[in-house]
């Protein structure tokens, strides 16, 4: 039996999620529950011997929402719908990987990897908790895919299937650079053996005998590390040079194609061993940094669109009834029905209901949009209240959001060019005077000793190599990748960093980003309510979905009274009698019967009561800021420039203008493309903008701008194109992470330094032709390790100090 959890106070706690039961909770025996959903989920793990699930952490359960319409997951029983779900499937056996945002703790694991004690057709469920995901193989004999969904919903966590999923594999990290590493540390062990007779006398007998065997060994093993591991280098070198662009990895395959050559000239001719055992420990080492560089987020996504936010099935209406067909069947002409909070798949005309459309995602405006029948709605938008019957006009594919998304505009080619990390423009000079090195190096030996002078040619080039220099961005912006990933602010790249630390404006938006989305500020304004039409106000309001109705049901929270009549009235309010007979409407200033124009001086919104005919005042409902906003805005104001673009009515501005100070430019009623043309135009004036939104509305100036911050308040929920997605909860941490951003580039700075005294000294060996195998083998080593070390000490110091 399951431990029940007490709340700090005298409430019963529920059995199931912990929250505090109401006043008479449903129970089962002598265990509370708060609603019929926690009960269920109980009985099912009690029935199943799968209580263990409550013993492995202090809050396992969620809140069950009882959402149960008949034939919800029938679109699931399609063969269209499946061929594209399924990444397995056999005469008997079929495989999916679906996503699973509840899942939270030790608890959700579990269970969810114990789904076969549930039904007998699951064969297998594992579990991927960073990317809040589980693969499930399951016998089609025995259970289908709407029942295994079905199944996931009835313990509380059901899938998130979205259009995007619709095709999608699972998720795979690419094992090529691990097979290139595991490649160049089998090659760069062995040659260093081979190459022992080379470093010390006393196997010289030995050098004597196998030394021209060993060279050929060398170089059948260096081959592969030269067309496998090391190709990447060179991709990106020709790419480079096809843009008429010099990057660091232009040097890095000149130097290793100048090794590899003249190691292999001098095998072939019986000169020497060459200079294998550093060629192929400078290809492991340089990899190493690539690991590092790679190893970030595989669980995040920061490239979803429109797709990711749309359902992937929508209730159809045909003579037969109603059909739950897959949203990429949608056509032209068809009829489907939209519930509350549902989301809008396609542009389509409203036939039949009172459309209260929250826009907030596409445009920004938190206030939903009344439509009546006729109107023309669009996709993206969520339905507050009842149920809709719409026709649709566009399809998927062709709608106003997607054009939207689609828009090239939008891209972030559009915006100019990215900006040039500190690695690329070293190297560009790098190269430069490597080459003249070289040259000036054959012109002084040519008419002196030819043997000396390819010696010292190829010793240039290979010191030169700005190996530590193509490991010291890596390993401190990657170390600094972990720093921040910790602290809950993920970065695309290490290339976010450098583009964090020299930004010098900063564009918020308003609704989602400064606002805290789950909370709005109720102030009651008139004549003071009795206690009993307080609690009139807060039966009648909780029995509408409007979503100011809900939030002031929350706000009174009181006991219930007997209703005699309730009706609620779409887009104007609602009206209600007592058992007592006292009469309520509760909605617009229209409908209420005061003045059209709302109380003087209230901008806010606003939702009137009267009650037996008469006015008695009204409740305002403000945007909640988020609480570490002014705090965080203080210490940014002094070193940023500020601005705001809000699609909403600037009547928000004063205050937005007190947290953000004389300075900061507020900008208001801002369409998606005027919120790209603002950071556009910033960009042109030189200027290195950061913008920091969440939604679709934003998605245009999140790709326009050098970096992108898309903030969200649950990481697996949708998060547009960008290039940081940064958890709400840390938002007051944003000056700090920009100032550790900087800290980080001075110690990538650090590194070069020291890179550039190692390159010298090699170089003034090189040039004179004293670079020998034995100075190759232990000077790049040593200096690639002392960069990758300072380079993390360097950061791990700058974390501290920033208490990181």
């Amino acid at each position: 039996m399951p431990v029940i959890l007490e709340s700090p106070a005298t409430d019963l706690a529920c059995a199931h999620c912990g929250d505090v039961c109401p006043a008479e909770p449903l129970r089962l025996a002598e265990l509370p529950f708060c609603c019929a959903g926690c009960r269920t989920v109980y009985e099912l793990l009690n029935d199943n011997q799968l209580c263990t699930y409550y013993a492995l952490g202090e809050r396992p359960g969620l809140k069950i929402k009882a959402v149960e319409l008949p034939g919800r997951f029938d679109y699931l029983a399609s063969e269209a719908v499946q061929a594209q779900l399924l990444s397995f499937r056999s005469a008997e056996r079929g495989r999916l990987t679906l996503h699973v945002p509840q899942m939270h703790c030790t608890s959700c694991i579990w269970l969810l990897e114990h789904l076969p004690r549930l039904h007998a057709g699951v064969v297998e469920a594992r579990v991927q908790f960073l990317r809040k995901e589980i693969t499930i193989t399951y016998l089609l004999a025995d259970i289908s895919l709407p029942e295994v969904v079905q199944l996931l919903a009835s313990v509380g966590y059901e899938p998130q299937i979205t259009l995007a999923e619709l095709g999608a594999q699972p998720h795979r990290a690419s094992h090529t650079l691990y097979y290139q590493l595991g490649l160049a540390a089998f090659a760069f062990g062995n040659v260093m053996l081979l190459a022992l007779p080379e470093y010390f006398s006393f196997v010289e007998d030995l050098q004597a005998g196998f030394g021209r065997f060993f060279g050929y060994l060398s170089l059948v093993l260096a081959l592969p590390v030269l067309l496998y591991s090391a190709r990447g280098f060179f991709r990106s070198a020709g790419q480079g040079l096809r843009q008429r662009h010099i990057n660091l990895d232009f040097p890095i395959s000149l130097g290793l194609a100048s090794l590899f050559s003249v190691s292999t000239f001098e095998v072939l001719t019986g000169r020497g061993p060459g200079y294998f055992d550093s060629f192929t420990g400078l290809v492991f080492f340089m990899l190493i940094g690539k690991w590092v560089q790679q190893r970030t987020y595989d669980a995040l996504r920061f490239d979803r669109d429109y797709t990711a936010y749309f359902p992937v099935a929508v209730t159809r209406l045909t003579p037969a009834g109603e059909q739950s067909i897959s949203v990429q069947e949608l056509a032209v002409g068809h009829r489907i029905r939209v519930r509350h909070q549902e989301v809008i798949p396609a542009d389509a005309v409203l036939r039949r209901g009172a459309g209260q459309i929250d826009y907030s995602f596409v445009s920004g405006e938190s206030t939903p949009v009344t439509r009546a029948a006729g109107d023309l709605v669009y996709a993206g938008g969520r339905q507050l209240g009842e149920a809709l019957e719409l026709e649709v006009v566009r399809g998927v594919s062709q709608g106003y959001l997607t054009q939207l998304w689609n828009n090239p505009a939008f891209t972030k080619d559009a915006a100019g060019p990215t900006l040039e990390t500190y690695a690329n423009r070293a190297g560009r000079y790098f190269v430069a005077l490597t080459l003249l090195l070289a040259a000036g190096t054959l012109a002084y030996w040519a008419p002196r000793d030819q043997a000396t002078m390819w010696r010292a040619f190829t010793s240039v080039l290979v010191i030169a190599c700005p190996c530590a220099l193509s490991l010291a961005t890596p390993f401190a912006l990657g170390a600094a990748l972990r720093v921040l990933g910790r602290h809950k602010l993920y970065l695309k790249n290490a290339a976010v960093i450098e583009t964090l630390a020299r930004a010098d404006t900063l564009v918020f938006d308003k609704t989602g980003t400064l606002t805290d989305p789950t909370q709005s500020a109720v102030q009651y304004h008139g004549r003071p309510l009795l206690p009993l039409e307080k609690q009139l106000i807060a039966t009648a309001a909780a029995q509408s979905t409007h979503p100011l109705s809900q939030r002031l049901a929350r706000e009174l929270a009181t006991e219930a009274v007997p209703l005699a009549t309730c009706q609620e009235y779409p887009g104007q309010g609602l009206s209600a009698t007592a058992a007592s007979g006292q009469a309520l409407r509760l909605g617009s200033a229209a409908f209420v019967g005061a003045s059209a124009s709302g109380p003087e001086g209230t901008p806010e919104t606003c939702v009137h009561v009267a009650l037996d005919g008469e006015l008695t005042g009204y409740f305002t409902f403000r945007n909640v800021y988020r609480p570490a906003l002014p705090a965080v805005l203080t210490a940014l104001s002094q070193r940023y420039r500020l601005a705001v673009l809000s699609g909403d009515t600037d009547a928000e501005g004063p205050r937005l203008r007190a947290l953000f100070g004389p300075a900061a430019e507020l900008r208001f009623g801002q369409s998606p493309a005027d919120k790209l043309a603002y950071v556009a135009a910033e960009r042109a004036l030189g200027h290195t903008v950061v913008m920091i939104g969440d939604g679709l509305n934003d998605a245009g100036a999140l790709r326009a701008a050098n970096a992108g911050i898309a903030l969200t308040d649950t990481l697996t929920n949708f998060s547009p194109a960008c290039d940081a997605i940064l958890e709400a909860v840390e938002l007051g941490r944003l000056a700090t992470f920009l100032g550790f951003s900087r800290a980080c580039l001075r110690a990538v700075l650090a590194t070069f330094a020291l890179s550039l005294c190692y390159n010298a000294v090699g170089l003034t060996l090189a040039v004179q032709g004293h670079f020998t195998p034995i100075a190759s083998a232990i000077l790049m080593p040593l200096s690639s390790l002392s960069v990758m070390v300072m380079a993390t000490l360097l950061v791990r110091w700058a974390a501290r100090r920033y208490q990181l």
